[in-house]
């Protein structure tokens, strides 16, 4: 009875069949970790895929970065000092922190420009996602509330898997693979 009390507030686990992949990514932890050297190549195209599309649509304009830092305000206040910020206070630290958001956006733009003058084909590449993305409905729960990328969307798309093993920083950090270095014991 107690197990069955914990696991119904228990987070659910990844779940193969599941009709979407949640931004997470816990869908492609292998081995209780997230090492895109374990994947298959397919695997990592959809990797990529759910990690951009859920950057994106996690941060749709400035008015979400006020948001988030008002919640990371309040959670820290509420885990470290038990202080709850009242709902006037919170509306006064969003009006005081807008314009200096809108400034950060204003201020990146000569940067923004710069990388795209060296990244060409990168400017191309994320237009077309950003096309793809504002296509893509998240897939929602029983209450309406977006849980993730829906897999029939993403195994329709046939996304090439990206070259890696040319990127200069690929490389498998140790001589052993996973499986040897659990039964090695070389964790600790």
């Amino acid at each position: 009875m107690a197990n069955a009390e914990a696991d119904a507030g228990a987070e659910p686990s990844a779940n193969p069949k599941a009709p979407y992949y949640r931004d997470d990514l816990v869908d492609f932890a292998r081995y209780g970790r997230l090492d895109a050297y374990e994947l298959t190549d397919e695997d990592l195209a959809r990797l990529l895929e759910v990690w951009r599309w859920s950057v994106w649509s996690g941060r749709q304009s400035p008015e979400d970065d006020v948001r988030e830092a008002s919640r990371r305000l309040q959670r820290r206040l509420a885990r470290e000092h038990n202080i709850e910020v009242e709902y006037n206070t919170m509306l006064l630290f969003k009006q005081e922190i807008e314009p200096l958001i809108h400034l950060r956006v204003l201020l990146d733009i000569p940067k923004a420009l710069g990388y795209f003058f060296w990244h060409c084909f990168s400017l191309v590449r994320a237009l077309r996602q950003h096309r793809r993305y504002r296509r893509v409905i998240p897939a929602r729960d029983h209450n309406g509330v977006p849980v993730g990328y829906p897999r029939p969307t993403l195994d329709a798309l046939a996304m090439r898997p990206p070259d890696v093993l040319h990127r200069h920083y690929w490389h498998q950090l140790s001589f052993y693979s996973f499986e040897e270095r659990k039964r090695l014991d070389y964790w600790w």
